[in-house]
């Protein structure tokens, strides 16, 4: 009887090769070196592409400092801070960051108008959740000089009264990712996904930004991100005004 002689033996030996294969991946990728992690992040649009790498654990140093570490790890949730003028909105986007950032917000009752944010994305209904927290009390949000904005992240953005991005600071968009549904069938699940993409376009809307920043979006891989120039952030209303 040969090796393959039976349905489950090949399908066993399938199966025994995609986790050597990802195996075999996840062991180059750490291997990589911390700085080729997101390549030319902070490159200005004009010398750089527009779609770079993506990495919501790492993030770049800020490139001001000389002699920092080309990356550096990127919280795993959303932290809630406030300085002397400013409320700070660092990390990634995890699930019940939305909730979160409300309860901060009753406990800390900060005084600042204006949020800084600095987030590789991550959970697109908390962003949503946040942006609109943030438009409901009148708060502005601004990307400041060595900040990045991805992924979810510019729909917190979008919440702020008035939206500004820094000269340095980076803003990028990709596909959404709402998570894969195992239990539903695809049918169903492609009707949730299709349900939250128009969630997010009345977000938009309602926060008076471009729909035209969607096709943008959908059209980047996941793994991969679109930056936004700054011609692009003012054309499609994603920022109120600018610096440089």
């Amino acid at each position: 009887m040969g090796l393959f002689s039976s349905p489950q033996r090949v399908i066993r030996a399938v199966l025994v090769s995609q986790v050597l294969m990802g195996a075999a991946i996840v062991g180059i990728d750490m291997m990589r070196s911390p700085g080729s992690a997101a390549p030319g992040l902070f490159a200005p649009p004009a010398q750089g592409p527009s779609v770079r790498p993506y990495r919501p654990d790492l993030r770049p140093s800020d490139p001001s400092r000389p002699g920092a570490p080309a990356m550096r790890p990127m919280p795993d949730q959303l932290e809630f801070s406030e300085g002397a003028d400013l409320i700070a909105i660092t990390g990634q986007i995890a699930p019940g960051d939305g909730d979160r950032f409300v309860a901060w917000l009753e406990e800390a009752r900060p005084q600042a108008t204006q949020v800084a944010l600095d987030s590789s994305g991550g959970s697109v209904s908390d962003a949503l959740a946040i942006g609109r927290s943030i438009r409901s009390v009148g708060l502005s949000t601004t990307i400041q000089d060595g900040a990045v904005c991805l992924s979810a992240c510019p729909y917190i953005l979008a919440g702020g009264r008035e939206r500004l991005v820094e000269e340095g600071g980076v803003v990028g968009v990709h596909q959404h990712y709402f998570g894969k549904n195992t239990i539903l069938p695809a049918l169903m699940a492609v009707a949730d996904v299709q349900q939250a993409q128009a969630s997010v376009m009345e977000f938009l809307d309602q926060m008076g930004v471009d729909l035209r920043l969607m096709p943008l979006a959908l059209r980047t891989p996941p793994d991969e991100i679109n930056i936004l120039t700054p011609e692009q952030l003012r054309d499609l209303n994603v920022i109120t005004d600018a610096d440089g």
